[in-house]
């Protein structure tokens, strides 16, 4: 049924970009034309071209500067972009958007300065309503291991003085919190808010840390501090719940960023009802700034299935039918799921953990999980599955033996989300499975701080290892993980990501040569997994990820030809413009 199902929506996909070619040829007026400008398709034949021309939110017209100027009408904006690269918009593989909003609207996870914990206070001040709570902050994450180094680098730790904001956040109440939630701190106005005296804090099981010359900045330990200040609804302290209308105000903030970073499709995974409520709203009202296509949790696909959701559900704007499971944790908690034990561990007992669905009744049995799976995509949906640690990645490879088994071939288009440590025997059973490998490659950059630390260096071998992913048959497939965890920051910017497939190196250039260099791959390939393959792996391939005729008007325009400069530059990149549907949505100024 699901077979049926994607073929009739590819052949409409066809019947229109048939059109659509009829069309061009009597050279119809385009609403948008860009010319002067190199564009690097990412079609099956790597075309290059030196216009497009867009009509109705969609290509028609790749080709030469005469050729596509033909469609040049009286109300037609042509654009001379200077030889500006021109490339399909990105399309990110995995975001959490509810947790980005929240995140981006006061994060100060990499501040390192009193001036910039100002300044960032300023920004959010300006954003929310006078009364709002201010909450999040997460410093600290990159005082053991600074951004950009390759292990072992440390900075000058950092903590906000509220005595800096007291004045400038005296409407909005503050209470944020260190990356590891072992240190609070709250202004003034969010002890006045508690009913609690600043100059003389006192509160059970809250120790009130007071500096060496005896003066209270407002930072506290201790369990109690959330109870001290009180816990409202999902995403909020003290204040209560967050209104829906902040809510909408953070999620337009967050697009702002996506624009900016020239991407134009998210995948966005399990951010909850709330806030698909929140796509449709900004869909209907023709807001909406970027393609969401939508990620349920495993344990929600009998709802859906009886609610007749496939993959494909959905429009252009907005599409569901795929699912997000867990096998195990993460490595920046140690709790990804390795054969052997950390080496970190001084007990060397601690190999990771199991997600909760492995269990049943407190029992480990991972029949459950598989046996989801299987149903899953009896019912038509698409299944994803988060696998970090060598055992985790092998047992998921496991359940897909037997699936297929159940189940029979497919176009099931199965993604292993992150594939993080694979053991040497593993990569050559992804291509057989039909595996597409959902990486974040800038998860590279910034965990090779700790890794050999974590899991030592033969391990590494088989961590974050594009090319023998791809050189096994599988799709590679990029994205962030925006907006991060508790312990780190992965922006939505896909430069981070490309540099880092290319490069294999931190930020800052280490180590020289690249960390496993064996693993790097070319830009041409990062670019098409930031593309192409993600759309593939979205069912969408037809109407996205190339700049084609028929095509949806999805394009990131680049300051410079990310083909042709040195690897280092890829990080000074930026986009000019990001189009989507045939509408700027980000013009840099």
């Amino acid at each position: 049924m699901m077979r049926f199902q994607i073929s009739a929506w590819t052949a409409v996909i066809f019947l229109t970009a048939s059109t659509v070619s009829a069309q061009v040829q009597v050279a119809e007026p385009a609403d948008t034309i860009l010319h002067d400008t190199f564009v690097w398709t990412v079609d099956a034949n790597e075309t290059t071209a030196r216009a497009v021309a867009i009509r109705d939110g969609r290509i028609i017209a790749v080709g030469s500067d005469e050729a596509v100027l033909a469609h040049r009408g009286p109300d037609t904006r042509v654009m001379d972009l200077s030889g500006a690269f021109v490339l399909p918009g990105f399309n990110d593989n995995h975001t959490h958007f509810r947790s980005a909003s929240s995140f981006h609207e006061f994060n100060i996870m990499a501040t390192g300065t009193q001036e910039e914990f100002v300044e960032r206070t300023r920004g959010v001040v300006s954003r929310i309503q006078p009364g709002e709570w201010i909450t999040g902050g997460l410093w600290g994450a990159y005082d053991q291991w600074a951004i950009g180094s390759a292990g072992g680098e440390a900075r000058e730790p950092f903590a906000p003085d509220m005595t800096l904001v007291n004045e400038i956040a005296q409407e909005n109440p503050m209470l944020i919190n260190k990356f590891d939630s072992t240190e609070y701190a709250a202004n003034k106005a969010a002890f006045a808010a508690a009913g609690l005296d600043w100059d003389n804090p006192q509160g059970a099981g809250v120790e009130f840390v007071r500096g060496a010359d005896g003066v209270f900045r407002g930072m506290m330990r201790g369990r109690g501090v959330n109870g001290l200040f009180g816990r409202g609804g999902r995403g909020g302290r003290g204040g209560g719940a967050v209104t829906r209308e902040r809510w909408i105000a953070r999620t337009k903030h967050a697009l702002s960023l996506v624009a900016e970073a020239g991407v134009t499709n998210v995948n966005d995974v399990m951010s909850g009802q709330d806030q698909v409520s929140i796509w449709e709203e900004l869909r209907d009202r023709g807001e909406l700034t970027v393609r969401v296509y939508y990620r349920h949790g495993l344990e929600e696909w009998q709802r859906l299935a009886a609610e007749g959701i496939k993959v494909g559900s959905g429009d252009a704007w907005l599409r569901f039918g795929s699912l997000k499971g867990h096998i195990d944790g993460i490595m920046g908690t140690e709790g990804a799921r390795f054969f052997q034990p950390y080496d970190s561990d001084p007990n060397k007992q601690n190999r990771g953990y199991w997600r909760p669905l492995m269990h049943e009744d407190g029992v480990l049995k991972p029949e459950r999980f598989r046996d989801l799976m299987v149903d899953a995509d009896k019912a038509g949906l698409q299944m994803t599955v988060h696998a970090i640690g060598d055992e985790a990645n092998n047992v998921l490879m496991n359940f897909m033996d037997h699936l297929l088994q159940q189940n029979g071939a497919g176009n099931r288009r199965f993604r292993i989300v992150h594939a993080q440590v694979i053991a040497p025997d593993d990569f050559k059973r992804m291509g057989p499975l039909g595996m597409i490998a959902e990486v974040q490659p800038f998860h590279l950059s910034d965990d090779m701080r700790w890794m050999e630390e974590r899991i030592g260096h033969e391990r590494c071998k088989g961590a974050y290892a594009f090319k023998s992913i791809a050189d096994a048959g599988a799709i590679l497939s990029f994205g962030t993980d925006w907006p991060g965890t508790s312990a780190a920051e992965y922006p939505i910017n896909p430069m981070l990501g490309l540099y880092a497939a290319v490069t294999r190196e931190t930020v800052n250039g280490t180590p020289e040569g690249g960390w496993f260099p064996e693993e790097k791959i070319d830009i041409k390939t990062a670019i098409k997994a930031y593309t192409f393959n993600t759309a593939f792996a979205n069912f969408e391939e037809e109407i996205k990820g190339s700049i084609e005729v028929g095509k949806l008007a999805d394009i990131t325009v680049m300051d410079r030809n990310l083909l042709e400069i040195p690897p280092d530059e890829l990080l000074e990149a930026k986009a000019l413009y990001t189009i989507v549907d045939g509408r700027i949505v980000f013009e840099r100024r």
